[in-house]
């Protein structure tokens, strides 16, 4: 009995430090340097995922985040700035995607729109954006839009051309497939159709696509190829040719999935890209214009393994001088919200 207990000692104090290193790891993740946010909403009561912002331009206090809880029973949800919430959709059955659109016209109406992915349903709604009470109004049309696809709907971005003022959506599935380029028109009801004018990219791709943008000033779109690259694309489906214009992305140690997309758009067409580097909880930033070059990384504190992000350049009292740029955080199921200046360092 003695003998047994004896050799069971030194296994103990081997294992002894392997706990203390544990728990070192543990700390050195639990406080993550980097810009801390100004804000935070509150965890969701599904599973958080991707985010778009609503820039009030006539009065920027009032403008708000708009968040998906992707989670069978899940909803948009509107935050303030300050991580309030004063807003929520219906319930709706898995929302994949967030994107927003500014002075769309619809029935001689202008409107701002947010739209989302319904992956459970495999079709998309469209909301617009109530400006005085910041809630969401479905205005999708009676026979829904199908995404298209027979299954696992996955990304969404809505593109609007500046030439005409015309209303597309970008869908994606979770499979290795081709992207679905839907127009979106007045049903003669105030309410949005939707008809499929192009698919493309799958011969480009090599895992499959969620994280999406497009700019609508440059006329690109722009797509996260998970475990590859970055895909850029012309935007307008009446380009009489392979929309493919190049990749990037590929390396910049990038970490894992490259997931979510935004553009901080600057005047005169200039601006950045960045990317969420998911397996590293580091966000990748490009050049907007040109061959988009790599530029720099940078963390933010306790935001890990990010998924959907937003910016906008739109400075916004008291908390927000130069922009705002709001990141998904795996950790607490929900939304941080920085100035953009202060986590990015860039102008």
């Amino acid at each position: 009995m003695d003998r047994k207990k004896t050799s069971l000692i030194p296994f103990w104090i081997l294992l002894l430090p392997l706990f203390f290193v544990g728990c070192a790891d543990f700390r050195h993740r639990a406080t993550r340097e980097g810009a801390r946010s100004r804000a935070k909403t509150r965890s969701l009561p599904g599973r958080a995922d991707e985010v778009a912002i609503w820039a009030d331009r006539d009065n920027p206090i009032n403008s708000v985040l708009i968040c998906n809880d992707k989670a069978p029973m899940g909803a948009l949800y509107v935050f303030d700035m300050s991580g309030k919430q004063v807003s929520r959709s219906e319930r709706l059955n898995r929302p994949v995607g967030v994107s927003v659109r500014y002075d769309v016209n619809l029935g001689g109406e202008v409107i701002d729109v947010v739209a989302c992915g319904i992956r459970s349903t495999n079709e998309m709604k469209i909301f617009k954006i109530d400006k005085e009470t910041r809630k969401l109004i479905d205005i999708t049309t009676l026979g829904g839009i199908s995404s298209g696809f027979p299954d696992r709907t996955y990304g969404i971005c809505l593109y609007k051309r500046l030439s005409d003022g015309q209303l597309f959506a970008f869908l994606s599935r979770k499979e290795t497939d081709n992207i679905h380029q839907i127009m979106l028109e007045d049903d003669g009801t105030g309410k949005f159709k939707g008809t499929i004018v192009r698919k493309f990219g799958k011969k480009d791709q090599k895992s499959f696509v969620e994280g999406m943008v497009a700019d609508d000033e440059w006329g690109y779109f722009y797509c996260s190829d998970e475990r590859h690259a970055i895909l850029k694309y012309f935007a307008d489906p009446s380009v009489g040719k392979d929309p493919f214009i190049q990749m990037f992305g590929v390396q910049d140690n990038i970490r894992g999935d490259r997931e979510g997309l935004s553009i901080y758009r600057k005047p005169n067409r200039k601006g950045y890209i960045v990317v969420s580097s998911q397996g590293d909880s580091t966000f990748k930033v490009y050049n907007r214009e040109g061959k988009n070059k790599f530029i720099k990384s940078f963390a933010l504190h306790d935001v890990w393994r990010s998924d959907g992000i937003a910016s906008t350049a739109l400075p916004i009292p008291p908390h927000y001088p130069t922009g705002v740029f709001a990141a998904h955080n795996d950790g607490d199921n929900n939304y941080a919200i920085f100035d953009w200046f202060t986590c990015t360092g860039l102008k």
